[in-house]
């Protein structure tokens, strides 16, 4: 054969299986049969009205041929992709070996977004989509059901934070499925729920100084909760840093100057029944409490603290997972 000829057809070969090897699926996408609830009948252990969800998952390029994975639980906005930090964390995590599974806990749902359709869920109904992910992304042959962990965003943070729960597992996750950690970033921690210091794996919880509508000190106060019960708990605390500061679709602060903002100054506790109520009055909150207030900071990207908690992300995965 003509050298040149040989040379070229190596060549051609060569971009065939580059092609054919970038078409092998890094991705995969999941129906979640899981289901709505309300607050009071989660709280109560009841069932809910079925629902069909759907999960993006992502592999990593390289790594181990049984991956660990993270389950991601988007914020109140929605899955919004351009920009937003559930479009950033697989980037981050695919390169370390690590595969993601988004859920999408909206549109099977009929919703767009938290604040165009208040009160149509709770963010303890996303709790029963994490364990339920859970499930279906354990399946995958590619997946190492023994390393999986689960991430949230604001109300999806509560969801991954609270699925720690022991109580919580027993009446709606599996016997045979656990989650090995669980990281909430901006997470909503105004609630004190019955046995909520008994959680059964490893909490990192990530929280800006500065937000002012999912405010810190009552994350803080949960992490300090479970340290002194000998929980492994630890919150990493962003200087100067607002809510969804990774989040690079928020380069100017998104200001709400009269929207609702009960989430700041309200203490809330479960009561008989899966009542939720307000510390102060020992009554359901109302807008006319005095800890009721207005105005927030939805969103506001920081550099430096959104890379940060990659790091400080990556550094938790990898102790966790016992990667190299």
């Amino acid at each position: 054969m003509n050298p040149v000829f040989a040379l070229a057809v190596a060549l051609l070969l060569s971009l065939i299986c580059e092609k054919a090897e970038a078409q092998v699926a890094r991705e995969a996408f999941y129906s979640i049969p899981s289901e709505t609830v309300s607050a009071p009948d989660f709280l109560m252990g009841k069932k809910g009205t079925p629902v069909s969800l759907g999960g993006q998952l992502r592999l990593a390029k390289s790594g181990s041929p049984k991956q660990p994975l993270v389950i991601l639980l988007h914020s109140a906005s929605g899955p919004i992709t351009d920009g937003a930090p559930y479009e950033e964390w697989p980037r981050i995590l695919n390169e370390i070996g690590i595969a993601t599974f988004a859920v999408d806990s909206y549109a099977g749902r009929g919703l767009v977004n938290y604040p165009g359709d208040p009160n149509k869920i709770s963010f303890l109904t996303r709790i029963i989509d994490a364990y339920r992910a859970l499930e279906v992304a354990a399946k995958d042959p590619r997946i190492d059901s023994s390393r999986i962990a689960v991430m949230g965003f604001s109300q999806g943070a509560a969801a991954a934070l609270y699925s720690s729960m022991a109580r919580f597992q027993k009446m709606y996750g599996s016997p045979d499925l656990h989650f090995i950690g669980h990281i909430s970033a901006y997470a909503i921690c105004t609630t004190r729920f019955r046995d909520d210091e008994n959680v059964t794996a490893p909490i990192l919880m990530l929280h800006g100084t500065a937000d002012d509508l999912t405010p810190m000190s009552p994350c803080r106060e949960y992490a300090e909760r479970l340290s002194k019960a000998g929980k492994s708990a630890r919150i990493i605390e962003y200087s100067d840093a607002y809510h969804q500061f990774d989040a690079p679709m928020y380069r100017t602060a998104v200001k709400f100057e009269q929207a609702p903002n009960p989430l700041r100054r309200c203490r809330l506790e479960e009561g008989e029944n899966g009542a939720i109520l307000n510390v102060e009055t020992k009554q359901p909150l109302s807008p006319s409490d005095s800890c009721y207030e207005k105005g927030f900071t939805g969103g506001y990207y920081q550099e430096a603290a959104a890379n940060k908690s990659h790091e400080d992300v990556k550094a938790f995965l990898k102790q966790l997972f016992q990667l190299q």
